[in-house]
């Protein structure tokens, strides 16, 4: 059966009030710790391949801001056998190049302060040799050649995320090239050369530019979570932040690899047109042999209980725009369906409840069923204060966040926004949601469980964040029945106990670009 005619059957099965299909999921964990994964499922003859190390973001040490990014980067520079034509020769250069930037940094580094100034005959003098090593070094590179591997094959999404929580890699392969994706996958985690590392660093600081420096967007969010943790490296962002990208070096990279990236540390999901036992068999035999590391113990700082209200305003090149953030709960919580399906309420059924790598968010993507939409954006068909408003709850291995967010109609002031989103928080609490808000909720959470079986990678991606964050898959389908569980009273109950006007982080985007017209549903935005 094909997938599209299988989510059909689903679909239908699940809104006829029918169990959904079973999932068999095989799981094996190794001698050295690694687990793995598998699932059956001969709809084409390819596998999705993922793996996940449990360290992201949260992780990275005070002053390495963004070092778990930056080593995802340095995993796609190849190994002792890959990426190189002369390893006996490259070996001297990369010690070299250590050696130099080393110097340079430490110069740059006098720059800051008020009573030391750097040395600029000894900068120009070692960027110049820098570049003569670099352009030597450069002529021994086989740039991406494990891309060019995947590609003759068939493979395809060759690719790589770092989140706050966690760090994966994936690909999809041709069911009959398994055995090369272990190869390759296990020599990564085995043999690793961050060659080219300077010249990477350049390069995350430039997506750091790309995405934060130049975005007002970027940046009040940076902001927002800057101010809503105020000890939590949650506050952090996974980029990092820009000094600590550039006084990172290579060295400190390649311990934090060989602290984190262990089979100890790591998940594998396979799904697709494979066979379990042979795949075990497989992974066994090219990952078995990694020995396990020691993991330290994870010292992450807890933020103190929100007293009073803390509150934030920028002044940006940018539409508009009002965000309320609560601290809330960790994935696994009790309360932590309870707040999605609030969330849900108030955004509208629309938009998915899924998660990737890092902390999830649950409630985006507003439709005209959400009591934000049609009290703000559109009263009974007029115009309101808002052109957008939506509601989300994120989750993750600790504590996360409740936000609301809005962008004023043209002509509305900011606090009048700010004023009617608080007022639909306390409305939730005193108007309850209706049984068919909850219903709706419900169909929504069926419709996102029928999209996630339609693909391989993500069923993978799903189980994954499951043994990850709550060490067994089955929370995949076990939050899904305790958010469908989740009773008007539990919506009421959390909103009274976690979103209070008084304890909250409020953020005001004075944007200095107006905003356009009015929003309805299907409207281009």
């Amino acid at each position: 059966m094909g997938r599209i005619a299988l989510a059909l059957v689903t679909a239908l099965a699940i809104l006829n009030g029918q169990d959904a299909p079973r999932i068999d999921v095989v799981s094996h964990t190794y001698p050295n710790g690694l687990r793995l994964l598998v699932v059956e499922r001969a709809d084409s003859p390819t596998v999705s391949t993922q793996l996940r190390f449990c360290v992201g973001g949260v992780d990275d040490p005070k002053g390495q801001t963004g070092i778990a990014h930056l080593l995802e980067h340095m995993m796609f520079k190849g190994t002792e056998t890959m990426g190189v034509t002369d390893r006996e020769k490259q070996k001297p250069l990369l010690d070299r190049l250590d050696a130099l930037w080393a110097e340079l940094d430490a110069e740059n580094e006098r720059v800051r302060s008020p009573f030391a100034k750097p040395d600029d005959e000894k900068v120009t003098r070692l960027r110049s040799e820098i570049d003569k090593v670099t352009t030597e070094h450069r002529a021994l590179v086989v740039k991406d050649e494990l891309w060019q591997a995947y590609q003759r094959v068939g493979g395809q999404g060759l690719n790589a995320s770092t989140g706050e929580d966690s760090t994966q890699y994936f690909v999809e392969l041709p069911k009959n090239q398994l055995e090369m994706w272990a190869y390759f996958e296990s020599d990564r985690l085995a043999n690793p050369v961050f060659r080219e590392f300077y010249s990477e660093r350049d390069v995350v600081h430039e997506e750091r530019r790309l995405r934060t420096d130049t975005s007002p967007q970027g940046r009040f969010q940076e902001a927002m979570n800057a101010l809503i943790y105020g000890a939590h490296p949650y506050r952090n962002p996974v980029v990092g932040w820009p000094t600590d990208i550039d006084a990172t070096s290579r060295a400190e990279v390649l311990e934090y690899f060989k602290t984190f990236y262990a089979p100890n540390n790591c998940i594998i999901a396979l799904v697709g047109d494979l066979k379990a036992d042979e795949a075990i068999a497989l992974v066994g035999k090219y990952f078995g042999p990694i020995p396990s590391k020691t993991q330290p113990r994870r010292r992450i700082t807890e933020d103190m209980p929100l007293e009073g209200e803390r509150r934030l305003k920028m002044k940006l090149d940018a539409a508009p725009q009002v965000t309320i953030m609560w601290p809330t709960v960790a994935t696994g919580h009790a309360d932590g369906p309870a707040l999605s399906v609030a969330s849900r309420i108030l955004t509208g059924a629309g938009g998915g409840f899924g998660g990737g790598g890092g902390r999830r968010g649950r409630g985006g993507g507003g439709s005209g069923t959400g009591r934000l939409f049609r009290r703000l954006v559109a009263p009974d068909g007029g115009e309101g204060v808002a052109i957008s408003a939506t509601a989300s709850h994120r989750g993750g291995r600790y504590p996360g966040t409740f936000v609301l967010t809005a962008t004023p109609a043209p002509g509305r002031p900011l606090d009048a926004v700010e004023a009617a989103l608080q007022d639909e928080i306390e409305r939730l609490a005193k108007e309850p949601p209706t049984d068919d808000e909850i219903q709706r909720v419900r169909n929504s959470l069926d419709a996102s469980w029928v999209r996630s079986l339609q693909s391989n990678s993500g069923i993978a991606g799903a189980i994954l964040t499951a043994e990850h964050l709550a060490g067994d898959w089955h929370w995949w389908l076990k939050e899904r029945e305790l958010t469908k569980a989740v009773t008007a009273a539990d919506v009421v109950r959390v909103t009274e106990k976690y979103l209070k006007r008084g304890t909250c982080c409020v953020g005001v985007l004075e944007g200095t670009r107006a905003t356009r017209g009015s929003a309805r549903p299907g409207d281009a935005r």
